[in-house]
């Protein structure tokens, strides 16, 4: 437990930490400062310095020295400058002069700071300066800010530096090297010809930031201390007041009675908190009561929630005969469509209806989920009068709804039992079931299979940690009996070694969030089949897949990352669902744009929509299996195959046939003009491709 007066004290060490800390960077930031004046102080001599050169390169040409007393360079650039520099490190803080690599007068020759930033420019062409801060080396016995300013060859230039005999005139190289030797000639339009070296010593700033960190640091602390006896004195103060309200609580503690404070505060904010924790007494008895609902109550409709539901369910005195569990279908959609707002409108209405039929059909509402209600019936009802009543009830609520000027129309699932688990289960059958009623005994012994579920979770949830979902390839070949690709066949391998059959886990996969994972990984050993033996590989996927957001990312990342995009395909199932999906359409199509191949699956159970496979065009069509192992003697099979077969042909589809079992059936589908095939008579499903 923490202690005030600790923390004040440790408060007291860290403000000094604060301060030291505050004041280095003080000291930091005004160095700073004052070192980039210097520095724009340098800069300012030598754009100086290099204007006024460029104005003598501009007008010296003119002028004419008539006094030979003066040098013959007298208004050259370069002789110019070097004088001007001279005058400046005789009458100012800070010394100037001009040198080269290849220097003419000795005087202008770069020591080796010199010479890095020279070379620093001639790698960097853009820069417009350079400069450090240097401790003293040679002959320079103090710190000093080192500044260069770059200068090139310019056209001006190279009438004394260029190229003799052809930049440079004869009468004028003559006089350059009888003065100052062969050297610094050859130069080109571009180049660099040296630097404006200037250089700051740093004791003049240093007193500079002397005198301003002792000017702010001595105000800061000046303030710090003023500011520590203030908080010495107001520290104690809100101790008088916190031992107060302490004895206060402990008084109420010991004693159960919740009287008000009187005793005046020192500080009116104190007083403040005074007032509030009296006014908090008073109203404790409401946040109670507002508490009651906000557990018991949906805050949507103010209908019973589930907790009161439950409460209610654990009561021995309940009168609770049939407990009907109403779900809005598809509410998802809705919400997805019309936006939240409109949904939170929608419960409402159901909710107002609910209670205007609550008095007609006597029962008890209480709203479970935001799309689910419970109705409670206490009096003892037939099925069929059970029924009845429930289906009026859902004809009333199924009527359409008017919100925001839209028209929503909502249909109703319902989950009858006489306790809740089971109702909850007879709901959840109703789409399996395709029914919008369902009674607890039309699906008896599906709690038992819950069980069983469970454990066969916990096998697939095993096997896909310790990598043991693996593909089987069953070989798809011509008429010829040649291998054209393969199909991957998803299976599993329990602990022991044995191979589990898709049969005994997959449907519980699909229920789960697992299946997922088990697409991904026959997806991921499909394509590293694919890249390792060269071979076409086809595997299976469902709407699941397709409208699962994340699932379908990665089928089409998959597809991507694969090397050999046409020897992937991925067989759909075609059904009812797939046909009304626009979405399922247009990822199909987005598949083929990637470059791998479409199978649709199964095709011929049930109502084959020819017209679905005109919009979607895929690669081809696997008839289904149940139309296939019966054609040698059911003749309505073979028509039916004839046609798709037909129509296939047509439309430029390849067709395979599955459940090959025998070189009869092999012999009467080549007969029929059957593409591919694949079955037992060819290969079973095995753990990797032969080749």
């Amino acid at each position: 437990m923490r202690s005030i007066k600790k923390e004040v004290f440790y408060g007291f060490v860290l403000l000094f930490l604060i301060l030291g800390v505050t004041l280095y960077l003080l000291y930091s930031f005004i160095q700073n400062i004052i070192v980039m004046q210097e520095v724009n102080k340098a800069r300012l001599e030598s754009k100086t310095i290099y204007y006024f050169r460029e104005y003598l390169a501009k007008v010296s040409p003119y002028v004419e020295i008539k006094n030979h007393k003066l040098s013959f360079f007298a208004c050259t650039p370069a002789y110019t400058s070097n004088q001007v520099a001279k005058t400046i490190r005789e009458k100012e803080h800070f010394y100037v002069k001009q040198v080269s690599k290849k220097w003419r007068n000795p005087m202008d020759k770069p020591n080796k700071y010199e010479l890095q930033a020279i070379e620093y420019f001639e790698k960097n062409k853009n820069a417009k300066e350079y400069w450090q801060i240097y401790s003293s080396h040679n002959n320079i016995e103090s710190k000093h800010i080192f500044y260069a300013y770059p200068l090139w060859i310019e056209k001006s230039c190279l009438k004394c530096h260029g190229v003799p005999h052809k930049d440079v005139p004869d009468y004028l190289y003559k006089k350059i090297v009888s003065i100052y030797g062969d050297r610094a000639f050859n130069y080109k339009l571009g180049e660099l010809r040296g630097i404006i070296s200037i250089r700051i010593p740093f004791s003049d700033a240093q007193d500079k930031i002397n005198l301003t960190f002792l000017v702010v640091a001595g105000f800061l602390l000046l303030i710090f201390i003023i500011g520590g006896v203030y908080f010495y004195y107001f520290n104690k103060n809100v101790q008088k007041d916190l031992f107060t309200l302490i004895s206060y609580f402990q008084n109420i503690i010991s004693n159960n009675k919740y009287k008000t404070l009187n005793k005046k505060m020192i500080y009116k904010e104190f007083e403040k908190l005074k007032k509030q924790i009296n006014n908090t007494i008073n109203i404790i008895k409401k946040y109670q009561v507002d508490l009651y609902k906000k557990f018991n109550f949906n805050d949507i409709t103010q209908l019973h929630n589930r907790v009161k539901f439950f409460d209610n369910l654990k009561n021995k005195n309940n009168r609770y005969k049939n407990i009907v569990l109403l779900n809005i279908d598809k509410f998802r959609e809705i919400n997805s469509f019309f936006g939240l707002k409109v949904g939170d409108e929608l419960i409402k209405e159901v909710a107002k209806r609910l209670r205007n039929l609550k008095l007609k059909y006597h029962f008890l509402i209480y709203h479970l989920d935001i799309d689910e209600f419970a109705l409670v019936f206490s009096d003892d009802l037939s099925k069929e009068e059970l029924k009845s009543k429930i289906l009026s009830i859902i004809k009333e609520l199924e009527k359409p709804y008017s919100i925001n000027e839209e028209e929503i129309i909502v249909r109703f699932r319902a989950g009858i039992s006489k306790d809740y688990v089971n109702a909850e289960i007879a709901l959840s059958q109703t789409k399996e079931l395709k029914k919008d009623i369902v009674f607890d005994y039309e699906v008896e012994g599906i709690k038992e299979n819950y069980g069983e579920n469970i454990k066969w979770l916990k096998k697939i949830k095993d096997a896909i940690e310790d990598d043991r979902i693996v593909p089987f390839f069953q070989p798809i070949v011509d008429k010829n009996k040649n291998i054209i690709k393969y199909e991957a066949l998803v299976r599993m391998i329990d602990e022991e070694g044995n191979v589990i059959s898709p049969f005994f886990f997959l449907d519980v996969a699909k229920k789960s969030r697992l299946y997922s994972n088990i697409t991904k990984i026959v997806l991921d050993k499909a394509i590293k089949k694919i890249s390792q033996k060269n071979v076409g590989v086809s595997i299976n996927i469902n709407l699941e897949d397709i409208e699962n957001v994340e699932m379908k990312n990665y089928i089409i990342n998959s597809i991507n990352k694969c090397e050999n995009k046409n020897l992937l395909t991925f067989e759909i199932v075609e059904n009812e669902d797939v046909r009304e999906s626009k979405e399922a359409m247009e990822f199909i199509k987005e598949i083929k744009r990637r470059g791998a191949q479409v199978y649709i699956d199964d095709f011929g159970s049930g109502y084959a929509n020819f017209d679905y496979l005109l919009k979607l065009s895929p690669d081809g069509v696997k008839i289904d299996g149940s139309l296939i192992k019966d054609i040698l003697d059911n003749k309505n099979n073979e028509i039916i195959v004839k046609t798709i077969i037909n129509f296939a042909k047509e439309t430029n589809l390849k067709t395979v046939a599955e459940f090959v079992e025998n070189k009869e059936i092999f012999d009467k589908l080549k007969s029929l003009g059957i593409d591919y095939f694949q079955g037992y008579y060819f290969s079973p499903p095995k753990s990797d491709i032969e080749r």
